[in-house]
């Protein structure tokens, strides 16, 4: 019998997170697409692309971050691990968001399943789920100036 080999390849990053979308003006955040539903690799993904888009933002003050999700918010159990583990290195590199805000609308699925995972991911920060964009932007510059 063949055993499967110790360190057996990784899969491919499953989702997407990419920039997106103009800043409002006056406020600084940082816009994400985010296409599920997602992988662990898709974390590591997510650390590479992020991390100096974060190391900017922050080295220009606080800032804030709007992800507005397609398709699907659902993930393995590991790629929620990993995401926390990613929050965690940012905050201790100080490059972590003050303020959060997720935009999914009704389309995408898995948000009742999955927001307290997200949730707790996001735990310590400021974070919110919302509908529409325009909600997110309005919570986040109230949010950015003090005033969630």
């Amino acid at each position: 019998m063949q055993r499967p080999p110790n360190n057996p390849p990784m899969f491919p990053p499953h989702g997407a997170v990419d920039r997106a979308g103009a800043p409002i003006a006056g406020c600084h955040i940082v816009y994400i697409d985010a296409t599920g539903p997602f992988n662990r690799e898709l974390v590591d993904r997510v650390r590479e692309v992020h991390t100096p888009t974060f190391r900017d933002a922050a080295a220009q003050g606080p800032f804030g971050h709007i992800a507005t999700f397609h398709v699907s918010m659902l993930a393995t159990p590991d790629a929620f691990t990993a995401f926390a583990a990613l929050i965690a290195e940012w905050k201790a590199m100080g490059i972590l968001p003050i303020a959060n805000a997720y935009v999914v609308g009704p389309e995408v699925e898995g948000v009742t399943i999955v927001q307290a995972h997200y949730r707790r991911a996001w735990e310590g920060t400021a974070f919110e789920i919302f509908d529409r964009r325009e909600d997110a932007e309005a919570w986040m510059t109230r949010a950015l100036a003090g005033k969630p």
